[in-house]
């Protein structure tokens, strides 16, 4: 089964919208899950997908008559039994445990709650299974294995190469979301940051600061000025990234790994 990332390559990466999905990686998800066609991708070159894709229907009968995430899932957990997840560990950020069964387990915290991460699967510290976007994101981390340590230095997504675009979808989905979520009410932000995990920074240059450890290499800042009424400014939210950022995730995973941080700070919260 044609793997998400190498779907991407074909992709323009500028997260238009023109498919349908928010952003290209979603697409590519979507793809690889029967969910979508890359047809939907007015930008695809024919060819290149034609010779990745010689007889997919995009459907859940090309995946061997497996539900679509079912199919996605296997794909990944075939090829974490390639994976020496020992070796990982530390780069990752994580431990080698034995997990049920006596099979080998890669653990390390997610959004505040531990996950383990085996062949057959990702749960969390109460053995129950996790959403099959989450599992995606999770096995990019493992599968990308980390380079080294974080540098300590926080830029915007600006910094990164090739993502003028993908600013704007972190603008969207992510500072967005969370700044008219919680305009007005900073302390219960602080509060939501902390049910996953998260710190308060200071000195800080906003109003309030909170780093939130999504992944053990991939923490971010949130930094928010609240509304002002009397000058007519609205909330603000801006997201920080380590400058190393990329050594841990593709650029399209750290965007999605700060949507769903603001999805559960939100879920938290309500």
């Amino acid at each position: 089964m044609t793997n998400v990332l190498d779907i991407l390559r074909l992709t323009p990466k500028t997260n238009c919208g023109e498919c349908g999905f928010p952003t290209c990686m979603a697409f590519c998800v979507g793809v690889t899950t029967g969910k979508a066609s890359w047809k939907q991708c007015p930008y695809i070159d024919e060819s290149k997908a034609e010779e990745m894709f010689p007889a997919k229907a995009g459907n859940a009968e090309a995946s061997g008559g497996l539900d679509p995430d079912t199919a996605l899932l296997r794909e990944l957990k075939q090829k974490i039994r390639d994976v020496d997840l020992g070796q990982r560990a530390k780069g990752l950020g994580g431990r080698l445990i034995k997990s049920e069964g006596g099979s080998k387990g890669l653990e390390f915290t997610y959004l505040g709650r531990t996950v383990v991460v085996t062949p057959s699967g990702i749960v969390d510290g109460s053995g129950r299974e996790l959403d099959p976007r989450d599992q995606i994101l999770l096995y990019n981390y493992v599968f990308f294995g980390g380079r080294g340590e974080l540098s300590g230095q926080w830029v915007g997504l600006e910094s990164f190469p090739n993502s003028v675009s993908k600013v704007v979808t972190l603008r969207r989905y992510t500072e967005e979301k969370l700044s008219s979520y919680f305009e007005g009410r900073s302390k219960e932000l602080v509060e939501a940051c902390k049910k996953i995990g998260g710190k308060i920074v200071e000195p800080c240059h906003a109003e309030v600061c909170v780093r939130v450890p999504i992944l053990p290499k991939v923490p971010v800042q949130v930094h928010f000025w609240d509304s002002d009424q009397e000058d007519g400014f609205p909330a603000k939210v801006k997201v920080l990234f380590d400058k190393r950022a990329l050594d841990f995730l593709d650029i399209e995973s750290l965007i999605f790994s700060a949507e769903r941080m603001a999805e559960m700070m939100v879920e938290e919260e309500s």
